[in-house]
């Protein structure tokens, strides 16, 4: 399936370990216990994205099954599917906060700039009002900073974050015999 994919290994003794244990929901709906999320996320940051991914679950042969497998690919999946929808609800929800801000902030702008061009012409020639001109366009371009730095940079963390989460939802996952060495 995946050839050259990079192996993430997980070795656990039950496949309860893998999972929250406060969790009341069906197995397949389940979420993944914080810290087996957190060793899956970690390792699979260091990995190129243009490199598949393939999670390696080795688990005591008493406990393997036929169909433990597709359960645990299906449970994983869901839970990283469901970890990518949350952060592109938080990606809408930063871009509506931004666009919002940027509203906001083209209005003071607007505002700071108009108010700066009536008192310049209102009194040319004093360099106090000059002074406050220019101190209102700097308030203007204050009130911009922030809904710029939301729409141009905030994103990115999220986005990465969803691109991972999807990868991770559709990484295969393989369950393995753990040897007693191991």
């Amino acid at each position: 399936m995946t050839t050259n994919a990079e192996e993430i290994e997980i070795r656990i003794k039950s496949v309860d370990q893998l999972f929250n244990s406060l969790d009341p929901a069906p197995f397949r709906e389940r979420e993944l216990d914080r810290e087996a999320e957190r060793h899956i996320v970690a390792y699979a940051r260091e990995v190129a994205a243009s490199q598949p991914i393939k999670l390696v679950i080795y688990l005591p042969t008493a406990t393997l099954g036929p169909a433990l497998t597709t359960e645990l690919d299906a449970a994983i999946g869901n839970h990283f599917a469901h970890q990518a929808r949350e952060q592109e609800t938080e990606l809408n929800e930063l871009r509506r906060l931004g666009r919002k801000g940027l509203a906001v902030g083209l209005l003071v702008m607007l505002f700071a700039t108009l108010v700066g061009v009536a008192l310049i012409n209102a009194f040319p020639d004093s360099r106090f009002i000059e002074t406050i001109e220019h101190s209102l366009i700097i308030f203007g371009w204050v009130a911009l900073w922030r809904p710029i730095e939301i729409l141009l940079y905030d994103r990115w963390p999220l986005i990465r974050a969803r691109e991972l989460f999807q990868r991770l939802a559709a990484a295969p996952v393989v369950v393995r015999a753990a040897t007693a060495g191991r």
